[in-house]
């Protein structure tokens, strides 16, 4: 039987970034296809593809055997692929028909809008395929959230779905929402469709999914394998693969406790975390994508609002506050440097003082030479190259942008804690070289260091300690020098909680 769709070996660039090189992916009827990946493995762009959303560079798509070239999402839809995106595309204060009929109703005058809905008999029954029971004239705002996601799937199969893309579908679904939204894959794929399911969540691959595709730097490292053939460990091995080997840095002894979180759960739905981050400890925070380690991470910087208490060196920080954290001396440096960290428009010396502008100006006017005076050394330590603290900071390479994070919070006043989040994603090796120097010393000058990373190795060679991550709760603990596997095992499930 031919495949539902082929993608063969799809490559796409965005400048100098390569995000996908030479990805495969086969979508068989009636099965489940999961697709894996951490953040950055191409998975987004694939889909982009898949769908219609974007061009490849090279490559090519088939269908049922036959090439095939999507230059919308509109023509994807048309050949029977429909995408089923995390955030929905219903109309809130439309009701149920007119969110089932909104295809029809997008292509009608104004004038004819009424004659496009759907007949009542006909919608009722495609919710009865995702087994909705609904008043057909109830607004969509009044539904839950699991409703509303499969309401929006019994729109778009209405259609021919010859191919359905749910790409994180239940993010936001509670346990009973997922076990039905499972019920009605399970259908569709008897039906003869195919199904690609992205999600980072394991018990979910172990729940739907039939086969699996895990891509790793932009290419397919795991190519359509039955999903019993694979074990969880191989899955993690797969998504994390083995990193450039960080060297081991000497690290001191603990001293005082610094950073005490009590309680703290930066989401509804995790459990209170209890954490102690002492002077000159480094402790590494550990999951996979949706774990909740980034998240945890951020709320013990102070950068997201949390239940819980938290303290630095004795004084109550309240969560979610940033102006407060850093005059206790918590630095933080984002996982996304572009969205959260840096202000591209402005020099590389303006974001390295960004957070050290009340000590530079103490009577509100910001003095250039007070400025230099203070953020040039700290440039100067963390290497940055060109040179150039007058230039853009959007013009800096990766590595230098995130050298400029780090310098801004190194500089901080009376810098106690550290949290920084994937230091060194997207950097080369001697930017990392670099940052982890950093990391190290101020660890040895007595600064509270919490390192959230997806690089196991760098994990254990800077990290006195690594809590692992699972559900939004902390499930493990790997003391420095353990065996990698024994990570490995933890980020999987595989350790006792």
């Amino acid at each position: 039987m031919a495949a539902s769709l082929e993608a063969d070996r799809i490559a796409k660039a965005f400048g100098a970034t390569l995000a996908l090189r030479g990805a495969s992916l086969h979508l068989q009827p009636g099965r489940v296809h999961a697709l894996l990946g951490e953040n950055g493995a191409g998975k987004s762009t694939l889909v982009k593809i898949i769908v219609g959303a974007l061009a490849p560079d090279a490559g090519a798509l088939r269908m049922a055997g036959r090439p095939v070239v999507f230059r919308s999402v509109r023509e994807a839809m048309a050949a029977g692929i429909v995408p089923i995106h995390q955030h929905l595309s219903l109309f809130p204060h439309l009701s149920v028909l007119e969110n089932l009929s909104a295809f029809a109703l997008g292509c009608t005058r104004r004038a004819a809008a009424s004659s496009a809905l759907l007949p009542r008999a006909e919608a009722a029954a495609r919710l009865e395929t995702v087994g909705l029971h609904l008043d057909l004239d109830q607004p969509v705002a009044a539904l839950s959230l699991g409703q509303r996601q499969l309401l929006e799937i019994a729109r778009s199969v209405g259609r021919e779905c010859r191919v359905l893309v749910l790409d994180e579908p239940t993010a936001a679904l509670n346990h009973s929402e997922a076990a039905r939204l499972f019920e009605v894959v399970r259908r569709l794929c008897a039906a003869g469709t195919a199904v690609l399911f992205i999600s980072h969540r394991l018990d979910e691959i172990d729940a739907v999914a039939d086969d699996v595709t895990v891509l790793r730097d932009g290419r397919a490292v795991i190519a359509g394998t039955p999903r019993s053939h694979l074990s969880r460990e191989a899955l993690v091995r797969a998504m994390l693969g083995t990193a450039v080997a960080a060297a081991t840095r000497h690290l001191p002894e603990p001293g005082a406790p610094v950073l005490v979180a009590a309680g703290l759960r930066p989401g509804p739905g995790d459990a209170p975390a209890d954490c102690v981050v002492r002077a000159g400890e480094v402790v590494g925070l550990a999951g996979l994508v949706g774990s909740g380690a980034l998240e945890l991470a951020a709320a013990l910087a102070g950068a997201r609002p949390a239940a819980g208490q938290l303290h630095v060196a004795g004084r109550r920080l309240p969560p979610g506050d940033r102006q407060q954290a850093v005059a206790l001396g918590v630095g933080y440096v984002p996982g996304d440097r572009h969205a959260e960290g840096l202000f591209p428009v402005l020099s590389a010396l303006q974001n390295a003082s960004a957070c050290s502008t009340r000590g530079l100006a103490p009577a509100g006017v910001l003095s250039p030479a007070r400025e230099a005076a203070r953020m040039l050394p700290w440039l100067r330590r963390m290497k940055l190259h060109p040179f150039l603290p007058a230039m853009k900071a959007r013009t800096f390479s990766g590595g230098n942008q995130q050298k400029l994070l780090m310098a801004r919070n190194l500089a901080i006043d009376g810098l106690r804690v550290l949290v920084v989040l994937e230091p060194t994603r997207g950097v080369d090796i001697a930017a990392r070289e670099t940052i982890h120097d950093a990391i190290a010393d101020i660890a040895r000058q007595g600064v509270a260091v919490v390192l959230a990373t997806s690089d196991l190795d760098e994990a254990m060679a800077l990290a006195h300690r690594v809590l692992v991550v699972r559900h939004g709760r902390i499930a493990a603990e790997i003391l420095r020098g353990a065996a990698r596997t024994n990570l490995l095992d933890a980020l999987a499930g595989q350790a006792a909680a």
